[in-house]
């Protein structure tokens, strides 16, 4: 799971995003006036997928997947 949190972060990070995890393990990403708080890692693929989408929403960009 941490190589899925580590590509989220260098994704946020390459676009602008200010992306940090406190000492209570929550997550927070921000960009201009938005921000994004996640309390926890995800945990499964559902959590994952919220929080994907969130990050969409805030204008984060995901490279084409390589074939």
């Amino acid at each position: 799971m941490t190589d899925r949190m580590d590509q989220i972060i260098t994704a946020a990070v390459r676009q602008g995003f200010y992306a940090r995890q406190t000492n209570t393990g929550t997550w927070v990403f921000s960009k201009g006036i938005t921000t994004l708080v996640f309390h926890h890692t995800p945990r499964n693929s559902r959590e994952w997928m919220w929080m994907i989408n969130a990050l969409r929403g805030a204008g984060l960009r995901f490279p084409p997947k390589a074939e």
